[in-house]
């Protein structure tokens, strides 16, 4: 996700940061400071723990009985996902009626049992009327404002594949979650986009809504034939129905993907197709706006096809099939998010002179950073975003730009004297910081690092992660945790990285002005 802090953080100003969506987090626990006189090795899993969390092995805030609990024990969202199965594929049909602003669904959702299963979860909020296990009908319930307990009607063996499938009926505007200030469904003029961040994939389908369980995703959306329906992937058919007054767009991801990095918008578009450097694109933008700012628009998510090669320079191989870009005219609570293959624009952020070619960089870097590699947890979130926003400035100084080194020294001093900005620390910023600091003390982290390592160690580092090698995740999956940053980072290097470690990601205070911390000169 994009996010511009206030201007003497660091500039520009233009982009307001996310209100508070979220109950404001507990304090730094007095254990962090503690752990951080022991070596950081020490520091990290006695104060973050190793997976899964706690809360998922017993106690905490999720339910537990017999191998599926109503979360994956994310210290953060204790409720968003569900352990006991691996989802690998949702095929997602929808039929929404834009008079009444209904959406009616029916979805089968591929999983494995990671353990035995006499019941489990999945994120779901609008009303369901009917769920099947292996075409057996099952019993349901909902919890709270998301959690759809199924019950099949026998239990299902650890290392079964099954399937579920979920039909439902509501009005995704209608949905009120408690705290939540900024919903992911949005609408406007004849016009509806579902897009957000951390959570958006309860409001139009059933999934395990973590980012530690990405998969494929196939969406068909019925609508009216006056309206175009837009998502993640690549436009399959858009008349599958063959309906006289309908048409059925069919997006579809060859590659996996968390929940989160899926949108639908439905509305009226204008949409450009074609292939580039032997991939299909598809961007499209709202016909709300005129068309000088359509064209305006789909210029600057033209430049797709360039800017990949221009990361595939230090990240590797773009890891999607498909790309693009999509511009809504509703109104959107960020400046960009990274759904996959497609980031969703805010039309006003990517017009902008001082910021649009920054947003385009960023999104487009977190295809790698985020969505082909994607967080352990939600406390992990410096290794998406630390990683997008340093990319931008690789970028520019590859392009013969100011050098990476000197927007470290320069984004510094314009916050040293912070306290409030330093607070926030990379290894507990807090659900209700999430967003934040993140975008600014991560990419300065990220160049100390480099600059203690050394250029050529650290280049390979960010090629294999941003390709995806070995992780901690449960069954060696793609999912990361910023405890799996540090060790790929220290296993490339016989430099103690420890210092560096400590006064970027742990401290919540301005590092000094040292080599042990970064500051070569």
């Amino acid at each position: 996700m994009s996010f511009q802090p206030p201007a003497h953080w660091s500039p520009p100003a233009a982009y307001r940061p996310p209100r508070v969506v979220y109950p404001i987090a507990a304090a730094l626990a007095v254990l962090l400071v503690a752990a951080l006189a022991l070596p950081v090795g020490i520091a990290v899993l006695r104060y973050r723990g190793d997976w899964p969390p706690a809360a998922a092995r017993g106690g905490g805030a999720a339910t537990t009985a017999k191998g599926g609990a109503n979360g994956v024990g994310d210290p953060y969202f204790p409720d968003f996902g569900s352990s006991g199965y691996d989802a690998t594929s949702y095929t997602v049909s929808v039929d929404f009626d834009p008079a009444r602003e209904q959406l009616a669904g029916r979805t089968v959702v591929a999983a494995r049992a990671t353990t035995a299963l006499s019941f489990f979860y999945l994120d779901l909020a609008l009303p369901t009327s009917r769920v099947w296990v292996d075409d057996v009908e099952a019993a349901f319930d909902l919890e709270g404002f998301q959690d759809l307990r199924v019950t099949p009607a026998g239990p299902i063996a650890a290392g079964q594949d099954f399937t579920v499938t979920v039909e439902y009926v509501g009005r995704p505007g209608k949905l009120r979650r408690e705290g939540l200030e900024d919903p992911p469904w949005r609408a406007g003029e004849d016009e509806w986009t579902v897009a957000g961040e951390p959570e958006s994939s309860a409001w139009w389908y059933p999934a395990n809504d973590h980012p530690s369980d990405p998969a494929v995703l196939d969406v068909s959306v019925r609508v009216p034939k006056a309206y175009q329906a837009i998502s993640v992937g690549r436009l399959a058919s858009r008349d599958t129905a063959q309906d006289a007054d309908f048409d059925t767009w069919r997006w579809v991801t060859s590659e996996s993907l968390p929940t989160y990095a899926s949108f639908l918008a439905i509305g009226h578009y204008e949409l450009r197709e074609g292939e580039a450097d032997g991939r299909p694109y598809v961007y499209a933008a709202s016909t709300r706006f005129p068309a000088a700012d359509r064209a305006t628009l789909f210029t600057a998510m033209e430049r797709t096809p360039a800017l990949i090669k221009e990361i595939e320079a230090f990240a590797g191989p773009y890891p999607y099939s498909e790309m693009g870009g999509f511009v809504p005219a509703t109104s959107l609570w960020f400046a960009g998010l990274e759904t996959a293959t497609r980031p969703v624009y805010d039309a006003s952020s990517l017009m902008d002179d001082r910021f649009g070619d920054e947003l385009l960089v960023h999104e487009l870097a977190h295809m790698w950073f985020g969505d082909h590699v994607t967080l352990l947890q939600w406390n992990d979130i410096f290794t998406n975003e630390a990683f997008a926003s340093w990319a931008y400035w690789e970028v520019v100084e590859r392009r013969g730009g100011t050098k990476a080194d000197a927007e470290l020294y320069a984004t510094y001093e314009r916050t040293r004297s912070e306290p409030e900005f330093w607070r926030v620390t990379m290894v507990d910023p807090g659900p209700a910081r999430l967003f934040d600091t993140v975008y600014v003390r991560g990419p300065m982290a990220l160049q100390a690092i480099r600059n203690v390592m050394g250029d050529q160690a650290y280049a390979e580092l960010v090629r294999s992660w941003a390709q995806g090698s070995a992780s901690s995740a449960p069954g060696g999956g793609r999912a990361r945790s910023l405890e799996d940053f540090m060790a790929a980072a220290q296993a490339r290097t016989s430099v103690d990285l420890t210092p560096v470690f400590r006064e970027w990601l742990f401290d919540p205070d301005a590092p000094e002005k040292t080599a042990a911390n970064g500051f070569d000169r």
